[in-house]
């Protein structure tokens, strides 16, 4: 019985790797000798969005408390 598992598992196996095999030998198309080409237009850039400015931390606000601190 269990040489008879095997027997069938192998032949399945075998099946589905020559299913597989030609799946992928169908999926290999060439690409177009002439490939579409996109044109984008003129449409004018978008305008770039401003950025905020940048808060300092908290090591920058500690740094200068110490060095006005200390300075003569």
């Amino acid at each position: 019985m269990r040489v008879l598992q095997k027997l069938l598992f192998a032949v399945v196996m075998i099946a589905g790797l020559a299913v597989a095999a030609s799946a992928q030998k169908d999926g290999q198309d060439r690409p177009p000798k002439d490939p579409p080409v996109v044109n984008p237009g003129t449409k004018p850039r978008p305008t770039p969005q401003p950025t905020p400015p940048k808060k300092p931390n908290y090591a920058l606000v500690i740094s200068d408390l110490g060095v006005t601190r200390y300075t003569v």
